[in-house]
């Protein structure tokens, strides 16, 4: 199929400072071929006006948990645990006894006392195993009947290395292995299902590639018989979890996976949990919880030996670190192996640095992978978590900036609504999409539009060793490419949000048209 385009009457905003605007593009054999120079032997297209950006990628999604959570028990946003109770109650009636009720995105911050629940709850129901996972990933609320059935109980759950329960009903980090275990399994069938649907998604968001941050063995077969049967829109940059010991074996031995829409050359690794389940890594205790630092959850050495053979292997290196010591620790390992070199090892989230350890990114060459909506989702909370004081340590984002390190943006959906607009609003702002706080949540931080951009385009490319392909409008460049009804850059905040997407290209072909 013949996708050689002009796109024409168009505010083309380049990000690239050879030509920073222009009116038009030429697309020719899948790439940019020219800039307001246009063809008029090809098909063209009146953008009448709209406005045109490098493709936006989002550096930390998780297209089979977007996808397989569309199907779960929905507990996002709820403000009270009658009405998550009354969901529960609701979802039963339409299982037989014996089905898992399988959730997902409860919040106890949201609630009236913001405690954790206590055991009783969901004991009352006992003809269902039930298994709801926190907003966060990092904690999950069952039932006796679900322990029973992981054939596990309060003490053995507790007795868990990286793990614990709280409440004999809340079980953190890797406490919820042996109940994930017990869950419906997932197959080839559902997996190619969830993930065509998310990547749809992400082309609606007006997304043109996704980092998958943790890739087993099905997800990566899956996504690549889409693209063989051409039923995956967007592209793909692989990180296989850590915890795959063959295949990560077998991708060090065969070396990194490249086609035109995936590719796999990365590692994902966990460090400490969330700071909402309070098992991310502290280096002093939680202010609401005195006897707690939070959890590691691999040990050093196994960590040391991770990093060493993806150093030898040529693999990018992404690691979950949120809390200041797990952070502390993750870019200690790694200045042994990425001082002087373009490693572009990555911190996912970043999201508490202590002072003496922001310069290490600087000197290390370590990148921080940040999702700015993390922040405003945990900043009406996050004071009464770690006090007043360390919030100031909380997504630096215009201190690395400053320091001249590029920052990879994502939003982690679905634990955030993987919306790009969002994200760049975020960061902007630091605001909630109400405008709370009235100058932005540790002001010092926001970021200005370009900057915001760059997050979500030519940051993002430089963040899976693709910046000579995409991330700015530049001739031969991939003719990845998003459309909006705004101009970002000079838009009041508000119009941010209500920015519509009028279309997504990738690869020269129009995967969504509004």
């Amino acid at each position: 199929m013949n996708n050689d385009i002009n796109l024409i009457n168009a505010h083309v905003i380049t990000l690239n400072k050879d030509i920073p605007f222009a009116n038009s593009l030429t697309i020719k054999n899948n790439i940019i071929s020219a800039i307001d120079n246009i063809d008029n032997s090809l098909k063209t297209i009146d953008l009448k006006g709209a406005f045109l950006y490098p493709g936006f990628c989002d550096s930390h999604f998780h297209l089979k948990n977007f996808g397989k959570r569309s199907e779960m028990l929905d507990l996002k946003g709820i403000n009270n645990i009658n009405t998550v109770v009354k969901n529960i109650y609701n979802k039963s009636k339409s299982l037989k006894p014996g089905n898992w009720i399988i959730g997902f995105g409860w919040d106890q911050n949201l609630w009236p006392n913001a405690a954790l629940p206590n055991s009783k709850i969901l004991n009352e129901i006992q003809e269902y195993p039930i298994a709801l996972t926190r907003i966060d990933g990092h904690s999950m609320w069952v039932n006796k009947t679900a322990i029973k059935i992981a054939e596990e109980s309060y003490e053995s759950l507790n007795e868990i290395k990286g793990g614990q329960i709280v409440n004999d009903c809340i079980l953190i980090d890797n406490a919820m292995d042996p109940i994930r275990k017990k869950l419906p399994g997932d197959n080839s069938i559902n997996i190619s299902k969830w993930i065509k649907n998310a990547a749809n998604f992400a082309a609606r968001m007006g997304l043109t590639a996704v980092h998958d941050a943790w890739q087993d063995e099905l997800i990566i077969n899956s996504i690549i018989e889409l693209i063989n049967k051409n039923k995956f829109p967007i592209r793909c940059y692989g990180m296989v979890g850590s915890s795959h010991i063959n295949l990560l074996n077998k991708y060090f031995y065969n070396g990194h996976y490249n086609s035109p829409l995936y590719n796999i050359r990365a590692v994902k690794a966990f460090i400490d949990g969330a700071l909402g389940s309070r098992g991310a890594a502290l280096k002093k205790p939680y202010n609401d919880d005195a006897n707690n630092c939070g959890l590691i959850l691999i040990s050093k050495d196994e960590f040391e030996k991770l990093a060493y053979k993806c150093s030898e292997n040529n693999f990018q290196l992404c690691t979950h670190a949120i809390g200041d010591r797990g952070n502390q620790m993750v870019l200690d390992i790694y200045s042994k192996y990425t001082k002087d070199k373009d490693l572009r090892w990555r911190i996912e989230h970043a999201q508490m640095v202590s002072e003496e350890d922001t310069y290490k990114f600087k000197d290390y060459n370590i990148l921080p992978s940040m999702q700015p909506s993390h922040c405003t989702s945990d900043m009406k909370w996050v004071e009464k978590r770690i006090g007043e004081e360390r919030t100031k340590l909380i997504s630096k984002w215009k201190t690395f900036l400053d320091m001249g390190i590029p920052i990879p943006g994502g939003s982690d959906c679905p634990i955030e609504d993987g919306n790009p607009l969002f994200e760049i609003f975020a960061a902007v702002t630091r605001k909630d999409h109400n405008g709370w706080p009235e100058n932005g949540w540790h002001p010092e931080e926001c970021v200005d539009r370009i900057s915001a951009l760059k997050m979500f385009t030519q940051w993002g490319a430089y963040g899976s060793f693709s910046e000579h392909q995409r991330g700015i409008i530049k001739i031969g460049y991939d003719a990845d490419i998003t459309i909006l009804s705004n101009d970002l850059t000079t838009c009041s905040e508000q119009d941010i949000l209500n920015t519509e997407v009028i279309m997504t290209i990738v690869n020269g072909k129009i995967v969504y048209q509004n």
